[in-house]
């Protein structure tokens, strides 16, 4: 890997949305579908007419019966989608990796996608759909993890079927096609048709430091494959650029010239070792063709660290890790319910016995962190409505790491004690504290920036004096070299005990 052959690439959307698939529609424009993991609603749908520049029309998971699961942990549920479009027909097909692999469909995506067309027999993660031109339908996927009947597992690579796409029928025998250039975590794979030639990509090295993209190609669908001489196709491995973890590629315009090809990948501070936390954002890039080859060869690609309101850093989406099945969060502008993308928006919470895992439902309703450099904050209308517990505001990456400024109920004496606390895989730290009256109007407070958050609060009734700090927490606790998992951060408001808390003016804005 080298430095020589860096391009710059746009991000298409900000904060966590993890394994593109893009397809064209027969109108000219472009869609794209990102992975959820335990989010609701989830597979975020966009639309652009460039390529460049998108906006979301929606969620093809939107109701639950979409999502069953009967259990649900961080980074578990949706994986990897591939989006295609034949003959009429939208097919998102995709991993709930509490359920199995099934199909989704759509003759309009701005209208709502099918329930689940379960894929039977199908093992594995990241499944894939090739239509071919007489309209057999293929299905691709990396190997199952499981023991076969035999008691032997597959080896690792990337396996194809024929499928029926109605039924979910898988019509012939697993084959395996490719085994990787390293064997390292070959998935996330997806075949195209040029001209008479075949082509395999896959991702492959893991999704963290390693990670790569990789081609082959072939006359038939079933292999030989030929390597591409040039792989990895592209990687940001050992190089200290800002956009690191690059990979998962799909493509649109794969026949032709000039063809559209969408990856994921982290941006990531200028600490040593660098350090991310904000999640796997989608970015696009154009590229040409030689010798039957793209002109790719371990390419690299970079972003600015922040963005520049271009790349819907701004959006807000109201979205809960699991399904709020009770209905505990209700979102509303005034007196009117709000849509999923109010900023400026009042949340009601009814409390709950519950932590911030998901055994007991959805712990709290946030959106996603965009940039580093941010403000979120929430109103606390008034907190004697809290009778057993606490609430706030919490910066999420999963149950066993994640940020609070919250507060607990009152005490004998009417005060209420308000208090940020970090939590790092069991071990909490007092960030700081204060104690306010329990009648106190209190603004709950978190920015960001390169380094990581800062907390703060202040009694927006009476309060001498302003915002009062309340002490930082470095980003690193929560980056995926300590937190772990496939998502990003969740910014939002929570109450985990007795009463029905009111959140004022919950906004969510970027700083330039």
């Amino acid at each position: 890997m080298t430095l020589f052959n860096v391009k710059p690439a746009r991000r298409i959307a900000s904060g966590f949305h993890p394994d593109p698939t893009i397809c064209e529609t027969p109108q000219g424009t472009y869609l794209m579908v990102n992975s959820s993991f335990e989010f609701f609603p989830g597979l975020p749908v966009f639309e652009s007419e460039d390529g460049e520049h998108w906006h979301k029309i929606g969620d093809a998971m939107n109701r639950p019966e979409q999502f069953p699961y009967e259990t649900m942990d961080n980074s578990q549920g949706i994986y990897a989608p591939t989006l295609r479009y034949h003959d009429g027909t939208y097919y998102l097909i995709v991993t709930n990796v509490n359920a199995g692999n099934m199909i989704l469909t759509s003759t309009d995506p701005h209208a709502g996608w099918s329930d689940p067309i379960w894929v039977e027999g199908w093992p594995g993660i990241d499944p894939s759909l090739f239509f071919d031109d007489d309209g057999t339908a293929y299905i691709c996927g990396n190997e199952g993890g499981e023991p076969d009947e035999n008691g032997e597992r597959e080896p690792a690579g990337i396996y194809l079927s024929k499928i029926d796409v109605t039924t979910g029928t898988v019509l012939t025998k697993r084959k395996r096609i490719c085994g990787g250039i390293t064997g390292s975590n070959p998935e996330g794979p997806h075949m195209y048709k040029r001209g008479d030639t075949y082509y395999l990509m896959w991702a492959e090295g893991g999704t963290e430091s390693g990670h790569m993209e990789n081609i082959a190609r072939s006359n038939n669908p079933t292999g030989p494959y030929e390597m591409y001489p040039g792989n990895p196709l592209i990687t940001n491995r050992s190089t200290h650029l800002t956009l690191q973890a690059i990979g998962h590629c799909d493509c649109a315009h794969f026949e032709d010239d000039r063809t559209l090809m969408v990856f994921h990948g982290t941006r990531n501070n200028n600490e040593y070792p660098a350090q991310g936390w904000v999640g796997r954002e989608p970015y696009a890039v154009w590229f040409d063709w030689k010798d039957g080859w793209p002109e790719l060869a371990d390419q690299s690609y970079d972003c600015d660290l922040n963005g520049h309101n271009d790349s819907l850093e701004s959006d807000v989406e109201w979205i809960t890790p699991g399904i709020d099945s009770d209905k505990q969060y209700i979102v509303s502008s005034g007196h009117a319910m709000a849509p999923a993308t109010t900023n400026n928006a009042t949340i009601t919470v009814h409390a709950a016995a519950q932590s911030f895992d998901l055994t007991h439902g959805a712990p709290m309703i946030g959106t996603r962190q965009t940039d580093l450099r941010f403000e979120f904050g929430a109103t606390l209308a008034d907190a004697r409505a809290l009778s057993l517990g606490e609430a706030g505001v919490a910066v999420y990456a999963n149950s066993h790491h994640y940020l609070t400024i919250a507060v607990r109920a009152s005490d004998a004496n009417g005060l209420i004690r308000v208090k940020a606390t970090a939590h790092n895989a069991g071990l909490a730290t007092i960030v700081g504290t204060v104690a306010v009256p329990a009648s106190a109007k209190l603004r709950l407070i978190v920015r960001g920036d390169e380094s990581g958050y800062d907390f703060a609060v202040a009694n927006t009734s009476a309060f001498a004096g302003g915002e009062q700090l309340l002490g930082h927490v470095p980003g690193k606790l929560l980056s995926f070299t300590n937190a772990g998992g496939f998502t990003g951060i969740l910014l939002g408001v929570y109450a985990h005990g007795q009463g029905n808390i009111t959140f004022n003016n919950v906004h969510y804005s970027v700083q330039q």
